[in-house]
Parts: C-alpha cells; sequence; structure tokens
C-alpha cells in the first residue's frame, strides 16, 4: 500500500499521527514509528519501538541520497530493545533504490517523491518497511535492515578475504575492492542468493525424507513392521546428503565419481589454501593408485592375458605410466598407434607405432612397440655349450619386434616430420634423435644361464632398448615400496 495513502487513510481512521516538522517526518504506525530526516540531499532513516518520544531512542538505520538514489544501508540486527552490528567488520551497505510503485525515472525522480513514499506497511503484522531495495535485503525496519540471514554469508566471505569495511552493489565494470569499498554486481549476489535458495531446499527435501523414514519406524517399532531407510532421490548430491543426515556411511560407485569431479574441480584452490593436506591427498592418492595398477597389471600378466596382445595394447592407452618405466629420463605418452609413414597409392606401406613417446624436457621422440609377454626371448636349445656354460640366441619373435622398431625408428626421421606438418592440432615432436624400445614377454621362465644370454644379448643393441613386463611390474612395485617408505617417514616425523 502506498505509505501516503495509508498515512491519509489512518489518518481518518485515528490511528496514526503524521508529524511534519521543519525538515523532518514521522511516520507513527500502530506497533513502530519511522522518521525521515534531510541532512542536505539525504534523507536519513531512524526507527523506534511505538512513538518518538525521545530523540535519543531512535536507532538510525539508512540513508537515501536523493539525488543519486544510493541507499547507504548501516546493516543492523535486533538485539533486545534496540541493535547491534550485523557484522563484524563491514558497517555499510550501497544500493542503488529502485522507485517504487511502478514509476519510471522519466515520470517522477526520486527527488521528486514524497519522503513517505519511500516507507510501506508491511504484511509482518503491519510493521513498516522500506521500499525499493533489492530482493535479499531487509525490509522491515524493526528486525533491522541489511541482508536477510540466509544471504549474510556473501559479507562474512568478504570479511575474511579483504580489509573492506564497505560493500557497493551495483552494476560494476571491475568487481572487486577498491581501498576501503568492495564492489559486487547485483547479477553475482542474484546467482549467490539463488545458490543458497537451492541448497536450503535440498536441504529441506532431505531432512524430510529422513524425518518421514523415521517416523515409520517409530511406529513400525510399535506394530513390529520392518525398519526402512529414507529414500535416497536420483540427484547425486541429494543422495549424499540423505545418507550424511541419516548416519549412513556407504559409498558406491557414484558417490566415488561425484567425489572425484568434484576434488579435481577445486584441486588449485586446495593447493593453494592447505598445501601440507594437499600434498598428503596426493600421496595418498597416488599410493593407491600404484597399487590398483600393480594388482591390475600383475592379475593380467599371471592369468590368461599373458597372450592377449591387443589386451596389453589397451591396457598401456589406459594407464600410460606403466610405459614410462621403460625410460630412466621424464616421458609422456603423445599418442598411441600412430602413423609414421604414409601409404603409398594404393593404400600399402604405411608403418604404425604401437605408441609414441615424447620427452618432456628435450621434446625427442621415443618408439615403442609392445608384444605379449607369451612371446618367447630365446631359442629353447643352446647354440654352443654344456654343463652351465650355453649360449642362447635370440627367438625370431624377439628378433622380428626389433628388426619392427627399428624400422619404425628410421620412418619417425625420415617421414613423420612431413606427416606431422600436414597434420593440423600436432604437438611438438623432435626426430633429431629417436630412441626406440620393445616390450616383450618375461624373465620368469628363462633359466639363469637363458637370462646371461638374453642380458648379453640386450645389452649389446644399440638405440633400442628390450624390457620385459616383469621388469616393469619389478619396477612399478619398487616404486611403490620407495613411496611406502618415504610417507612413513614423513608420519613418524610429523608425530615426535
Amino acid at each position: 500500500m502506498d505509505v501516503a495513502c495509508a498515512v491519509a487513510q489512518r489518518n481518518a481512521e485515528g490511528k496514526v499521527r503524521r508529524d511534519v516538522a521543519e525538515s523532518r517526518t514521522t511516520l507513527t504506525g500502530a506497533r513502530d514509528s519511522i522518521e525521515l530526516r534531510t541532512e542536505g540531499a539525504e534523507v536519513v532513516f531512524s526507527w523506534h519501538p511505538y512513538a518518538l518520544t525521545d530523540p535519543q531512542e531512535r536507532s538510525e538505520l539508512a540513508r537515501l541520497d536523493r539525488e543519486t538514489g544510493l541507499l547507504r544501508v548501516l546493516p543492523q540486527r535486533r538485539s533486545g530493545p534496540g541493535f547491534s552490528p550485523q557484522f563484524d567488520e563491514v558497517r555499510e551497505l550501497q544500493v542503488p533504490i529502485t522507485l517504487p510503485f511502478g514509476l519510471e525515472t522519466g515520470e517522477l525522480g526520486i527527488e521528486e517523491l514524497e519522503l513517505g513514499d519511500l516507507v510501506g506497511e508491511s504484511d509482518d503484522g503491519g510493521l513498516l518497511e522500506l521500499l525499493g531495495v533489492p530482493d535479499g535485503f531487509g525490509r522491515v525496519f524493526a528486525y533491522g535492515l541489511g541482508l536477510r540471514r540466509p544471504y549474510r554469508g556473501i559479507i562474512h566471505a568478504i570479511e575474511d578475504l579483504t580489509d573492506c569495511r564497505t560493500v557497493a552493489f551495483g552494476t560494476w565494470q571491475r568487481e572487486g575492492a577498491v581501498g576501503p569499498t568492495f564492489r559486487l554486481n547485483l547479477s553475482r549476489f542474484a546467482e549467490f542468493r539463488k545458490s543458497v535458495d537451492r541448497n536450503r531446499n535440498r536441504g529441506n527435501a532431505v531432512v524430510r525424507r529422513v524425518n518421514l523414514a523415521d517416523a515409520h519406524n517409530a511406529i513400525n517399532d510399535v506394530l513390529g513392521g520392518e525398519r526402512v531407510v529414507p529414500e535416497l532421490g536420483r540427484i547425486p548430491i541429494i543422495r549424499g546428503m540423505t545418507r550424511g543426515v541419516a548416519g549412513d556411511v556407504v559409498f558406491d560407485a557414484e558417490d566415488g565419481r561425484v567425489l572425484v569431479r568434484e576434488t579435481v574441480a577445486h584441486t588449485r584452490r586446495i593447493a593453494a589454501e592447505s598445501p601440507k593436506e594437499f600434498g598428503v591427498l596426493r600421496r595418498d592418492v597416488e599410493l593407491v593408485s600404484l597399487e590398483v595398477l600393480i594388482e591390475q597389471f600383475s592379475s593380467a600378466l599371471d592369468g590368461k592375458r599373458s597372450n592377449d596382445e591387443g589386451y596389453w595394447q589397451g591396457f598401456f592407452e589406459k594407464n600410460p605410466f606403466a610405459l614410462q618405466q621403460l625410460f630412466a629420463a621424464p616421458v609422456a605418452l603423445y599418442g598411441e598407434q600412430l602413423s609414421v609413414r604414409g601409404s603409398n597409392a594404393r593404400g600399402r606401406g604405411a608403418r604404425i607405432a604401437d605408441f609414441m613417446l615424447v620427452n618432456t624436457v628435450t621434446k625427442t621422440a621415443h618408439v615403442v612397440e609392445i608384444k605379449a609377454p607369451s612371446t618367447k626371448l630365446l631359442r629353447s636349445a643352446p647354440y654352443r655349450g654344456t654343463d652351465g656354460s650355453e649360449v642362447f640366441v635370440p627367438h625370431n619373435e624377439l628378433l622380428g619386434a626389433i628388426a619392427q622398431v627399428q624400422a619404425q625408428m628410421e620412418s619417425t626421421v625420415v617421414d613423420l616430420p612431413d606427416l606431422l606438418r600436414r597434420t593440423p592440432g600436432s604437438n611438438e615432436l623432435s626426430t633429431v634423435s629417436v630412441r626406440g624400445a620393445v616390450l616383450v614377454g618375461s624373465t620368469s621362465a628363462l633359466t639363469s644361464e637363458q637370462r646371461d644370454s638374453f642380458i648379453r644379448f640386450r645389452d649389446g643393441l644399440a638405440g633400442v632398448k628390450v624390457m620385459t613386463f616383469d621388469e616393469v611390474r619389478d619396477r612399478l612395485q619398487g616404486l611403490h615400496d620407495l613411496l611406502v617408505e618415504t610417507a612413513d617417514h614423513e608420519s613418524q616425523r610429523d608425530t615426535s
């Protein structure tokens, strides 16, 4: 209701008195009173529980610049018969006021309004309220102006992160701290309010579900019926909140995926705010990841996958970290099934490298050929010698794998640079010096004489490194043991 109309109506009924003296207007309602005092271009809003019998009892809550329409709110909260500051450090909120009653600036400006037009009668028992403030701000004078309780957290965050004592809401090209004032766009505040409201609705829905389940269980205990669990719902965050409120610690696969997504999304902030805890988390994640990798690697190596070359191609595509054990240099996966030489006009003659790794420092190329763990390394019969002096020669499967990777290395130097130039979005790769590796077979089935022959052979190769699957597993296990030992030392140091 228009306060001017309301005042006239209540005056006719003999319930309200409107006093105008010099630059001061007093609106007295059934439960409280507002004094509007003019000081230059500003209108000062002061509140009193009923009648302003003593000027010292009034509480100043806001000031409005009638020329600019800027409202300066002094955020207060009701404390006993009076008010106390709503925040620890912030003492003023600035916000452009909206003209009430649908008036637009071209029709009637703030400076032309009657002072009483800025005050209305609320639905809360007839208490007087301030009109024209944005959603999320307190309106009823008797409760203190400022921000409504659910949205005060944004001011607490500004207090925690800055030294500002004034928050200016508006439409800014540049937000943030400017001297003692923090500029915040009203659009950002509106998004924050949506988030708060959404979270409150979620919380209320969770509490209702848990309480409903508790109610059923209370009656089922009397009737001897089966106990029920709260309905979890379909939204992951609601499911997690419901479990938490209900005291259910079950953690399913979807919870795990949500946890991973949220952790990744906030990794940079967590690392900056809690570097020590982040370091421990990262180490623990690395340990668990390495343990899972070793378990999967061992299970496949000792099981039916030992002769499935296609499986191992896919395994290393998903776990390129295991391939890094082939080289002492820092390497990363550049590409898998990479064409290092194109085909001819008949679609023949192409060469495909199983994996191309790149040295992360020098950008040099490393070609990797993968064979199955069951691939034979040596011929079964000795070439020469008896009684412990046997000499074994490489099996054709091993020699073929080495010859294959040597051909791929040559194509990487001769043909690949031109292919990369004709491939949009190709990353940097140096082919001046190319290294090669073959991951093949296992040494576990070799005798000591065979192992000696194998080691002598591969150590004599130039430019190509040969490593077996069980050696890669042992390197992964050694890295795991080192990380565990380091973690134990750090834990002992922290507790001492």
